[in-house]
């Protein structure tokens, strides 16, 4: 009773116009809530949280955030007054966001569909985050968000977040790391980023499946492949890219020579084709390798086929623009293929050599 009694007294003053004296009522009303926390969904405990809101929407910023930051880690804080807190500012809102165990998955939901990046960023950050919350950020965040989000060994993702992350990182370099390092990124997903990825995150991912049962490594092997083979709507052009690609081995012609011709005239599919054939990978790991930003993969490839320095050069050259600040990097595209080693190379071609025993 002496507690109701205290706070009533103080919403009584709160009738004063002054915004100092608001706030210093705010902070008054706050150290009353904490000297005897009252149970949840009680009489005392929505007065205070009808005091405490209605305090909050009338004083400054700076009193706000100092609120938010007093009740975000009590699990005992008014429910109205943190979900009130939580779609303020975001300089009142994040520490509520990013550590309030009174926000409800249903609360964190609306929040992250209405709200933007900075809202998604701090709800990625907290200790616990639930699949289906997860699944949201992913939908509606950006890659420093879902990175983010990924780094958190506190996030649960379903099975459909991780694969849509993994899509978006064959173009965005900022979520590959983030997947190599994640202890629960599923092995299949970690083979199709074998083709994506620069050498230094390629190399952690041979060092995971080092570890991995050969059997189950295979059957990720195979899954990848066929992934992304389903992804690739070209089944018709592919059939009449290989009866061309065999014609010209028969007639001697499928040779260095003709993958420079393909690219230049931008016959990709029986490019990837033939590429595949001459250099011993499966067609979706050669289409990636030519199709990507990073050169890496496809200087593996070569190497590992033993193409000449001049054929790498000149693929990593025609498969983009073909400019002339293209043509200037060729010097620099071959010191590269000089530091690869056979055994860099070989090491690469092991796994995706495997993709390809499977299909076949």
């Amino acid at each position: 009773m002496a507690v109701i009694s205290k706070l009533n007294n103080l919403v009584d003053l709160a009738k004063e116009k002054s915004s100092e004296r608001r706030r210093t009522l705010l902070r008054e009303v706050t150290d009353l809530f904490f000297e005897e926390p009252p149970a949840r969904d009680t009489a005392m405990s929505q007065e205070f949280d009808k005091v405490l809101s209605s305090l909050a929407a009338q004083t400054a910023q700076e009193a706000r955030e100092e609120l938010a930051e007093r009740f975000a880690d009590s699990p005992m804080a008014p429910s109205g007054l943190v979900l009130q807190l939580a779609q303020d500012a975001i300089e009142v809102a994040a520490p509520i966001l990013s550590r309030s165990s009174v926000l409800s998955d249903d609360d964190l939901v609306s929040i992250a569909e209405q709200g933007g990046q900075q809202q998604l960023r701090a709800i990625s950050q907290r200790a616990e985050v639930s699949e289906r919350v997860s699944d949201t950020i992913v939908q509606h965040g950006d890659d420093d968000t879902v990175a983010s989000l990924i780094e958190n060994d506190g996030a649960r993702l379903s099975r459909e977040a991780f694969e849509a992350v993994t899509e978006r990182a064959e173009t965005s370099t900022r979520l590959q790391a983030p997947l190599v390092d994640r202890a629960d990124t599923p092995n299949d997903l970690l083979a199709d980023l074998m083709v994506t990825v620069g050498n230094h995150l390629r190399d952690r991912i041979m060092e995971r499946f080092d570890n991995v049962d050969p059997a189950v490594l295979e059957q990720a092997m195979a899954a990848s492949r066929a992934r992304i083979t389903a992804r690739m709507a070209e089944d018709k052009a592919i059939a009449e890219a290989e009866k061309f690609v065999r014609a010209m081995a028969v007639r001697k012609k499928l040779d260095g020579s003709l993958l420079a011709r393909l690219l230049r005239e931008r016959e990709f599919t029986k490019f990837n084709v033939a590429f595949a054939e001459l250099a011993g990978v499966d067609f979706p790991t050669a289409k990636r390798a030519i199709e990507q930003a990073c050169i890496d993969p496809l200087a593996l490839i070569c190497k590992s086929a033993g193409f000449d320095k001049a054929l790498f050069v000149t693929l990593a050259v025609l498969r983009g623009s073909a400019d002339s600040e293209a043509f200037r990097d060729a010097k620099e595209l071959g010191q590269l293929y000089d530091r690869i080693t056979p055994n860099d190379a070989e090491r690469a071609m092991r796994f995706w050599r495997m993709r390809r025993d499977i299909a076949a």
